[in-house]
């Protein structure tokens, strides 16, 4: 069953980027600890328009659904959350095929 990748869009409020980024430390691992099929956040990227593009990654689109549906009770998440607007998500399954690239 492939992955779930889910592209999150958004800016951050307009002066809180350190706490953005401090909350969303915190966030992931809080999210992980009440959804074990997350299984894992590890890209972030800045855009040259100044919004944001954070890359969840979960086992299975039924895993993200739910986490997504628990989010609201997870303060961690709930507080990182608070920073962010225009918020847009797009989720894509991940085939099972792919994985890490190789070192050099």
């Amino acid at each position: 069953m492939p992955q779930c990748v889910e592209f999150v869009r958004f800016r951050v409020k307009e002066g809180h980027l350190d706490d953005f980024l401090a909350r969303r430390a915190a966030a992931v691992p809080a999210v992980r600890r009440a959804h074990p099929d997350l299984v894992g956040a590890p890209v972030l990227a800045e855009h040259a328009d100044g919004s944001w593009t954070d890359v969840w990654i979960y086992r299975t689109a039924e895993a993200a659904e739910r986490a997504n549906a628990g989010a609201g009770d997870i303060p961690e998440f709930l507080a990182m959350a608070d920073l962010l607007e225009d918020v847009q998500i797009e989720a894509a399954g991940m085939p099972d095929a792919v994985s890490e690239p190789e070192g050099e």
